[in-house]
């Protein structure tokens, strides 16, 4: 009974982070193809605004609600608490979607796609690591072993190519680019939580998604005066169109539904799927080779996402199943728990009447 109720609402869960993954696999099988015709500025800016527009009927109401759920203390003029809530969905909104998409968007160029897939990898280990200190989430030994495996996959996915990069200045720059927007993805994960958890999935991911395309509005001068424009075919715009609304708004939506009810660090497995999607993308959408390393290595990922989410799986069933069992006991031993910490009679007594 406990095990089935508590793996009951993980499905829809995880359904929600399996579809972002997927979204987010396919997505530089998308931007490969449309920067090409668009150019990576223009296609950077335009796939921010674009999202931002889309959400955008969705964030006004749900910065209004976070103001009123704040009222402003008697003889102040400002918000009581609304300007920290702001604050953190601010920050979260530029993590997302300026700290993450800038730098990779930048840093992918100088490197070998095999060698930006690796890094971008390590996304779940860095959700752990942030969310076991800022959020105090019990990070199993199974869960940490099954990363160390999926991530030997990913290596093999990578091949030698990895190996063979070139080390010269803007190898290291992008090196160093692609690492820092997968760092801030993590800290975008973590942050946006408590939001998630007060405003609703929908809610915070319009307003994030929103905020954080602020400050692509200084840049779309420049997009739209490039003369790559004109000349795109119809393709590289449903492109942009699937990269905008498939990759960023449902994705993060999709994505933030699994953290809310996964939790970040049970969730952010399910990113190592993600280059096994982007791989897969490339050989059936662009005609790419598939290697029998590749398959290797997609196979080990595969077996460590299994072994890191069954050992975070029965960690909770654990854990349930204790606090379930401690309640029994403190029912049946007639004992309740104080307010000031110890026991108390349960139920308490009635008061006498005269």
């Amino acid at each position: 009974m406990t095990s089935s109720s508590s793996s009951g609402p993980s499905r829809p869960a995880l359904a929600s982070g399996l579809s972002a993954v997927i979204m987010w696999g396919l997505a530089p099988v998308a931007t490969r193809a449309a920067v090409l015709h668009l150019g990576p500025l223009p296609l950077l800016v335009l796939r921010a605004l674009l999202a931002g527009a889309i959400v955008l009927p969705w964030a006004g109401p749900a910065l209004r609600r976070q103001r009123r759920a704040n009222p402003a203390p008697p003889g102040s003029a400002q918000p009581g608490s609304a300007q920290p809530g702001f604050a953190r969905l601010a920050a979260a909104g530029l993590l997302g979607m300026v700290g993450y998409f800038l730098p990779v968007a930048v840093g992918i160029q100088w490197l070998p796609a095999s060698t930006a897939a690796l890094i971008l990898a390590t996304e779940p280990i860095w959700i752990m690591c942030l969310g076991r200190l800022w959020c105090g989430e019990r990070v199993t030994r199974g869960a940490w072993l099954g990363s160390v495996v999926a991530l030997g996959g990913v290596a093999a996915l990578a091949g030698p190519r990895v190996l063979a990069a070139g080390s010269g200045g803007r190898a290291l720059a992008g090196l160093g680019l692609v690492m820092l927007g997968t760092m801030l993805f993590a800290a975008y994960t973590v942050v946006l939580r408590p939001v998630t958890e007060a405003y609703g999935a929908r809610a915070a991911t319009a307003a994030s998604t929103a905020v954080g395309a602020v400050p692509y509005l200084a840049l779309l001068p420049f997009a739209l005066a490039s003369h790559q424009l004109a000349h795109c075919p119809p393709s590289a715009w449903m492109d942009l169109v699937f990269l905008a609304v498939g990759s960023t708004v449902a994705g993060m939506l999709l994505w933030n539904i699994a953290v809310l009810r996964l939790g970040s660090s049970q969730a952010g497995l399910l990113l190592f799927l993600e280059p096994c999607v982007g791989v897969t993308g490339g050989v059936f959408l662009l005609g790419e080779h598939l290697s029998a390393v590749a398959a290797g290595g997609g196979a080990l990922v595969m077996v460590g996402l299994v072994l890191a989410w069954r050992a975070a799986h029965v960690s909770l069933r654990n854990e349930t199943e204790a606090q379930l069992h401690d309640v029994q006991h403190r029912v049946l031993c007639g004992l309740g728990s104080d307010p000031d910490g110890g026991l108390a009679v349960y139920p308490p007594p009635k008061p006498r009447s005269r």
